[in-house]
């Protein structure tokens, strides 16, 4: 991963798979003792790791709080769990955005956002025509 020397990224997987389960996470705080990443930096490295490194790797925002290594199937439906929220805060915000660029004189037609069609894309549609955002933009009429 760029920007992120290799000892530190070997690091904080040693360190996320040490942690097995749901009930056994590692913080945040606690892996920034461990390397010197900010917190954004971490989060950004485990969802490297899960998406194209494809570790099993779960994460909790009720306490215990962290990252930790899913070992079952109960540890998997919890790390989803955890995922639907955030979702569904990421298309409120979007659709709001939307909102608050027209009360500001912006002419952004209604939107429609579907869930990730898979992993790295979200698609919006405008109109009549669909925006894919993942690493690069697609604008398809």
């Amino acid at each position: 991963m760029k920007n992120i020397a290799d000892k530190y990224i070997t690091r904080v997987i040693r360190e996320i798979q040490s942690h097995q389960g749901s009930e056994n996470p590692v913080s945040v705080s606690e892996l920034m003792t461990l390397v010197p990443l900010t917190d954004r930096e971490i989060r950004r490295l485990v969802s490297y790791l899960v998406v194209e490194e494809l570790y099993p790797i779960g994460s909790k925002s009720s306490k215990p709080a962290g990252f930790f290594r899913i070992r079952d199937i109960s540890d998997f439906i919890e790390a989803i769990a955890n995922l639907d929220p955030r979702s569904k805060k990421i298309e409120k915000r979007a659709l709001r955005l939307a909102k608050a660029c027209r009360k500001y004189g912006l002419e952004i037609p209604e939107i429609n956002i579907s869930k990730y069609k898979n992993s790295t894309h979200l698609s919006i549609q405008i109109k009549n025509s669909v925006v894919f955002i993942g690493n690069e933009k697609k604008y398809i009429e």
